[in-house]
């Protein structure tokens, strides 16, 4: 009943019965007439629970979709759920590691103010954005579990968790790499990563009080966008998060 070729689409639980699944709003709007999907068309129906629907649509009207109920399966968690707090960066570059992060399982976003970033617009707006694009890129993957936006916070007010690996990128960290840590599957884990201007020393001193272990990503210069997304596949791996 699943299939990677199938559609897929996001649904509010509230409108799921024994039988069938009603659609409304905008995702019906593009089931509709952007795609123009016809009756006894197949998709995947997402709650955000981590539960999958195969539905077949059964019902059209001008303002929803009704599928019916084909079949159902619920996606495992991730063993090591990742955070990634990333400091505010230029542009949209936040837009491109908000759909990437998705896309590589990341379990958490929180962008940070730190000394030298640049916080973009008011909160409410931002988040909104992000909600937009992060649950296109679970679409697009076939992510049943969104990942957690969080309020933006100056860095020195987070409250770190403290059952997880702490892990911050340093460009001044010259020997100890990810590799290195030995992170196991299992392992919560938090990866900070600054803004083009690179942390304060004042911060990375703040990181190590706070349990943060810095490591270096390698011997070139990475922008800040890659270096959040390199540390993500190097971190998602160690962990096991990446197997088949």
């Amino acid at each position: 009943m699943f299939t990677h070729s199938m559609r897929r689409f996001f649904y509010d639980p509230v409108h799921e019965t024994a039988d069938c699944v009603l659609i409304s709003g905008a995702e019906a709007h593009h089931l509709r007439a952007v795609l123009r999907m016809r009756l006894g068309e197949t998709a995947e129906l997402f709650d955000g629970s981590g539960r999958i629907l195969s539905g077949q649509i059964e019902q059209i009207s001008p303002d929803s979709v009704t599928f019916r109920i084909l079949a159902r399966r619920q996606e495992p968690e991730s063993r090591s759920p990742l955070t990634l707090a990333l400091a505010f960066l230029k542009g949209k570059k936040m837009d491109m590691v908000v759909q990437k992060a998705t896309e590589l399982g990341v379990h958490r976003f929180l962008p940070l103010v730190t000394r030298y970033c640049e916080p973009q617009g008011k909160d409410h707006q931002l988040l909104d954005r992000w909600q937009r694009i992060m649950l296109e890129a679970c679409k697009q993957c076939g992510r049943p579990v969104p990942m957690q936006l969080s309020q933006p916070l100056p860095f020195q007010e987070v409250a770190w968790p403290a059952d997880s690996r702490k892990i911050i990128a340093w460009e001044n960290e010259t020997t100890c790499s990810l590799a290195a840590l030995g992170l196991e599957a299992g392992n919560p884990v938090v990866l900070l990563i600054g803004p083009e201007g690179g942390f304060h020393p004042t911060e990375v001193e703040h990181a190590k009080t706070c349990g943060f272990n810095t490591i270096s990503l390698g011997p070139r210069i990475l922008r800040a966008e890659t270096a959040a997304l390199t540390a993500v596949v190097l971190a998602q791996q160690a962990v096991g998060n990446l197997e088949p």
